[in-house]
């Protein structure tokens, strides 16, 4: 089991559950942009550390989470980054063979993407230990 892959899961189940659109890396269209109807969400890059102690086993990670929009401005970007924040921020997440210590929000953006398209990021920071 692969704690990366086990982390995706559990923030795929948790986003999908608020009826968002979510992908792990969106459909890429023959003109090279996004194929994926908008809005949605992709769960980008999770970077993973071990973060054991004496008697566990555990890891620290970092889950980048996309948010996209081409409406006419970044409202409805903003407004899925809330209901994002909602959902995890000090929140639980079922992640298989894990327990799950602490998620949280450390940072979050949006720009403008050179396509027009609204584009967030926000990541969010957990810790595990093996279950």
């Amino acid at each position: 089991m692969a704690a990366e892959l086990e982390i995706q899961r559990g923030l795929y189940q948790a986003l999908s559950a608020l009826g968002l659109r979510a992908v792990d890396f969106a459909a890429q269209a023959p003109d090279g942009g996004s194929a994926t109807p908008f809005p949605y969400v992709e769960i980008g890059e999770i970077i993973i550390r071990p973060w054991d102690t004496a008697s566990e086993l555990g890891f620290e990670f970092i889950a980048r989470i996309h948010t996209w929009s081409r409406s006419a401005s970044a409202a409805e970007t903003k407004g899925i980054q809330g209901q994002i924040y909602a959902r995890l921020h000090r929140q639980q997440i079922t992640i298989a063979g894990q327990s799950l210590i602490t998620l949280q929000r450390e940072m979050s953006d949006v720009i403008r993407a050179q396509s027009g398209a609204f584009h967030g990021v926000c990541e969010y920071r957990g810790l595990i230990e093996t279950a």
